[in-house]
């Protein structure tokens, strides 16, 4: 009944956020829904899990609504524009002193103004993320009717999904290279002032979630003082993004598409680009959303790090009763949680409980894991080496250079780490991910959508990748 959508660390809020975004609202804004949903935490981890009959259901509406050419030429400017308006509405809201406010103005803000747009924001993120790989299913085997070659569609398919214009993550780098270049012109004062502004301006990068940690000025000067070529760096960048331009118009010359497929190409660079850039509004949307459940944590005795394992009804009932929340309580749920959702029907369990409840649901035995690991070639290429497993962006600092990188996905603050390794495995994705444009763009090996890789390989194995033929062998 349950299939494994992703695997994330993820705040128990957020998870419910996803649940409601999957719902109702979603169906009224897309035409498509799903209500099933199961998340576990063990502790390092949290994996989230749909019903599987439902998510196929899901899956075949995005099909439908790919061959909607008003939703194609709509969607992505229309998101954009909404979670824009998010973002600001939020900034707004926090724009004021949290702790002069009573514990009902809080629970007044949480419940009237934070859940609904929360839930609005997460309806389009999901939307972005989810059509994904019908989009390009579709376009795979367009290409291979114009081109009458699989081999050749599937290059073509990686050259197109190529972004072309830098995220978040890409101008904070050039702005860094930039800094790097004329560091040695600046004053100390002036270069504490470069510094100081670079990290207002991206401090943001590697929340995604409020329980996570914004990057802090330390951050910036190690990056610099890791610069070898900056003028190098910087043009090899630009140059990236000429190139894939180039690319782009290459090909669409090449299978000159009728309008209809056309429009889907579009559809798929604006995707593409989507997907980072809301990540980007998500980032910076936990910044400002790290203030109120740090407050809240203050009334309710617990730390932000503990809010994040509450429910949204739980923190709601203890702002109204001016209530803390129970210590152990929280001791179990940070050991493990399992948040069901059944239509209308939510519950969590934690500790011992959930573990049992968790392996009950799908039925977990010991040893029935595949040995062998297959996936989706992400980037061209063959390597060897050890394997270091990356759950969270706690566990970021496993990675040395020459390692092959195994996570369930990549994401933008993954990206200095994501150099220093050989190859990258990932449990999700397709050949517009993250993990498989970065290492696109680093031309090293990636193998994507394994569905199993982090929990087949172990911190150590000595592997190859051999990304032409999606194979991963254990050596």
């Amino acid at each position: 009944m349950w299939q494994k959508y992703i695997t994330r660390r993820l705040a128990v809020q957020v998870a419910q956020s996803w649940n409601f975004a999957w719902g109702k609202e979603m169906q009224k804004v897309c035409g498509v829904s799903l209500n099933n949903t199961l998340v576990f935490r063990d502790g390092k981890k949290t994996d989230y899990y749909v019903d599987e009959k439902q998510y196929r259901k899901y899956t075949k509406g995005l099909y439908v609504l790919l061959a909607d050419n008003k939703f194609v030429r709509s969607f992505h400017g229309a998101a954009k524009l909404k979670l824009e308006n998010i973002l600001v509405d939020v900034q707004n809201q926090f724009n004021i002193d949290l702790t002069k406010l009573s514990n009902q103005e809080l629970l007044k803000i949480y419940r009237d103004f934070l859940l609904p747009n929360v839930e609005q924001f997460y309806i389009r993120m999901w939307t972005v993320f989810n059509i994904a790989s019908p989009m390009e299913n579709v376009i795979r085997q367009q290409l291979a009717g114009c081109l009458n070659s699989d081999a050749l569609a599937n290059e073509y398919l990686l050259k197109l999904s190529s972004a072309l214009k830098p995220n978040d993550v890409l101008n904070k780098k050039m702005d860094v290279l930039k800094l790097a270049i004329i560091k040695n012109k600046l004053s100390k004062s002036q270069f504490k002032i470069k510094i100081s502004r670079l990290t207002k301006k991206y401090r943001h990068i590697p929340m995604f979630d409020f329980d996570h940690e914004p990057y802090t000025e330390d951050h910036f000067l190690t990056e610099i003082r890791s610069v070898r070529n900056p003028k190098q760096e910087l043009h090899k960048i630009g140059r990236m993004f000429v190139d894939h331009s180039k690319d782009f118009k290459l090909i669409v010359g090449r299978i000159k598409p009728d309008k209809k497929f056309f429009y889907l190409l579009e559809f798929l660079k604006e995707n593409v680009f989507l997907r980072d850039y809301r990540d980007m509004i998500r980032q910076k949307l936990n910044l400002e959303l790290r203030k109120l459940y740090s407050e809240i944590g203050l009334r309710l005795g617990l730390s932000v790090e503990r809010v994040a394992i509450l429910t949204n009804d739980e923190i709601m009932y203890h702002l109204k009763n001016n209530l803390k929340f129970s210590t152990a309580e929280a001791k179990r749920r940070e050991e493990a949680y399992l948040l069901m959702q059944k239509g209308s029907w939510v519950n969590i369990y934690s500790g011992l409980e959930a573990k049992k409840k968790f392996n009950k649901e799908l039925g977990l035995k010991k040893g029935t894991f595949e040995r062998e690991i297959r996936g989706i070639m992400g980037s061209q290429g063959i390597a060897r080496g050890r394997v270091k497993i990356i759950y969270t962006n706690r566990d970021l600092s496993k990675i040395k250079r020459g390692d092959i990188l195994v996570a369930a996905m990549t994401r933008q603050d993954f990206v200095p780490v994501m150099k220093k390794a050989k190859a990258i495995i990932t449990d999700e994705g397709g050949v517009i991910c993250h993990a498989a444009i970065i290492a696109r763009e680093l031309k090293i090996p990636a193998i994507v959508g394994t569905k199993n890789a982090t929990q087949i390989l172990k911190d150590g194995d000595l592997v190859e990748v051999d990304a032409n033929h999606g194979v991963v062998k254990i050596i």
